[in-house]
């Protein structure tokens, strides 16, 4: 009866009850326009949400449960909660509730593909001279510095310990790598292998998992990892980019490979530009990231999207008319064919420093990709794109395979993710330690877009599998001409082709000591030495084994067979040097 007559009264006259009403004054405010004459005067939904709702009746008691919980002294309600949790009958009551959200993902027919995918990936990865750093897929919460956090999947053991599945491959690796760079020294040793930490290479292959919505199973991805400490920006970022496509033309065409590039300076340089406010960059470049930056620049799509996007710009971000029409003048001009855009934006920016810095280190990003041959791949500068992960802050990149015409038939997809993240290393780095980390770079490549769309047709992929996986790596080196960086990455390009596991010191004149050195860190014998007399002249190349003492000059023609044969022999066959 009591309840019919506080309904009424609410109904007719719009008056909560007195006493609810002193308790809960904001949501008495709400409740009297909600129940307003006047449909103008009723808030709209997203005003509702917005607003202060009244607490349901259990919430008291539940708040109390939950302070209870959180006293460290008395841990008696905190483990009776744990026992109730992890009740077996409990379980069983539930399981038929939520059957069928817990389907299962896995598809056999795919497990052999992703075998094979994963083989690929691997070979790929010890061409270019990685070792595997393997990653636990569970660890505690203890990095504060992960943004991801809230999509993270969190366990709670019966013992009351909350773990997490490994959201993405990269933090765990650098969290490792500071660990034991605090308690070790330089040097992390995994099963026999001494990888330093000043200077080594890094792979990993492994599942990421993503929370998914109410109590369905958590989602689950296969990445794959490659990772470069050291060397001087950006000749690792034009590796890193080098992996990424060995690995994706592999499965599709290069003609369809397309790669994205920004600089986090250069973002914000843009930013400064279009007026847009610190405080509102990150809600600008979430919400373009969203609407925009998903079609590709100077597309119709792409075009198309501004008169949406413009009066969300103008009406939910607040921003001025003058800074939206600034931003779509960026997207216009300054998003688009690589070397074009650079040009408009050192016309643009030449007044800023670190955005000059930034569009000299994309220059030369450039230019290492071209020595690489990476010109097939159309490369594409986009300065509205933020990155992927938010410790990504220097230069960044994607690469998206576009297949079939714009059409039913079109489909673009992204396979891998990368670029610098000196920022998280040194979040990661004990503050106690003085010296600086050493520069990073890595890719994270989705696997499982290599896929064919139609598996049963495409069950040839072991065929994509070299036969001979080498064992031995080749440095090349350099003798003056100014390190000879052009003409050292042309001849590891020649190496990795090949299928012969190479690599070179990531520095643009690096010194003949320096180069030995790097050779004894990363436990190398065979040295391939190039000169600029030797290139012009004798176009000869100098082979030196540091075990055997022995050295010989093969003309540059010759020099993958005389690599693959001795290779083989491992380089103990007398004859290879006479």
């Amino acid at each position: 009866m009591e309840r019919h007559l506080v309904l009424s009264d609410l109904k007719q006259k719009g008056d909560p009850p007195l006493s609810w009403e002193s308790k809960f004054p904001r949501q008495a405010v709400l409740l009297r326009s909600l129940l307003s004459p006047s449909p103008s005067n009723r808030p709209s939904a997203v005003e509702v949400l917005q607003n202060e709702l009244p607490p349901r009746m259990e919430d008291e008691w539940l708040n109390d449960v939950l302070r209870m919980i959180q006293t460290p002294e008395d841990t008696y309600v905190y483990d009776r909660v744990i026992s109730t949790i992890f009740n077996e009958d409990r379980f069983a009551k539930m399981q038929g509730q939520h059957d069928s959200s817990k389907k299962s993902t896995v598809n056999i027919g795919n497990s052999e593909l992703l075998d094979t995918i994963i083989e690929v990936a691997k070979e790929v990865f010890k061409r270019h001279c990685a070792k595997r750093f393997q990653i636990s897929p569970l660890h505690t919460l203890e990095w504060n510095f992960t943004k991801n956090r809230g999509n993270t999947v969190k366990i709670l053991t019966q013992g009351g310990e909350m773990l997490e599945l490994c959201y993405e491959l990269r933090t765990p690796f650098v969290m490792s790598i500071a660990a034991v760079h605090l308690l070790r020294g330089l040097v992390i040793q995994e099963n026999i292998h001494l990888i330093k930490t000043s200077s080594f290479k890094r792979y990993e292959i492994s599942w990421v998992h993503r929370r998914a919505v109410g109590h369905s199973t958590p989602y689950r991805f296969l990445q794959g990892d490659f990772d470069i400490i050291g060397g001087t920006s950006p000749i690792p970022e034009a590796e890193i980019i080098k992996v990424a496509l060995d690995l994706g033309t592999r499965f599709y065409d290069s003609k369809t490979l397309v790669i994205r590039l920004n600089h986090g300076k250069l973002a914000e340089a843009i930013c400064s530009w279009a007026g847009v406010s610190q405080d509102r960059r990150h809600n600008v470049a979430e919400f373009l990231s969203s609407t925009l930056v998903q079609y590709w620049p100077n597309e119709a799509d792409r075009k198309s999207q501004w008169s949406l996007i413009r009066g969300q710009l103008l009406q939910d971000l607040r921003l001025s008319e003058e800074v939206v029409e600034k931003l779509h003048k960026a997207d216009q001009r300054f998003c688009g064919s690589a070397d074009l855009v650079l040009a408009r934006l050192r016309g643009s920016l030449f007044y800023d420093k670190s955005a000059c810095k930034a569009l000299d280190d994309l220059s030369l990003l450039l230019r290492c990709l071209r020595v690489w041959s990476v010109e097939q791949p159309i490369t594409t500068i986009d300065v509205l794109m933020p990155p992927s992960e938010c410790y990504y802050t220097d230069l960044f990149f994607q690469v998206y395979s576009k297949e079939g015409n714009h059409g039913p038939s079109f489909h673009e997809k992204l396979l891998a993710v990368g670029g610098r993240y000196d920022q998280l290393a040194e979040q990661a780095w004990d503050k106690a330690y003085k010296s600086k980390p050493p520069g990073a770079v890595g890719v994270s490549i989705a696997l499982e877009k290599f896929l064919p769309n139609n598996p049963s047709s495409d069950l040839g992929l072991r065929r994509l599998l070299s036969r001979i996986e080498p064992s031995i790596s080749v440095l090349v080196c350099s003798r003056g001409g100014g390190g000879l960086l052009t003409e050292r990455m042309e001849l590891v390009a020649e190496l990795w082709k090949a299928n012969i596991k190479a690599q070179f010191v990531p520095q643009e004149d690096p010194s003949l000591q320096e180069q030995y050195e790097y050779a004894s860190d990363h436990d190398i014998k065979c040295l391939a030495f190039i000169t600029e007399s030797g290139l012009s002249q004798t176009d000869l190349v100098k082979v030196r084994h540091l075990d055997f003492k022995k050295e010989k000059d093969v003309e540059r023609e010759g020099l993958i067979k005389f690599l693959s044969d001795a290779i083989c022999s491992q380089f103990k066959n007398p004859t290879i040097w006479s």
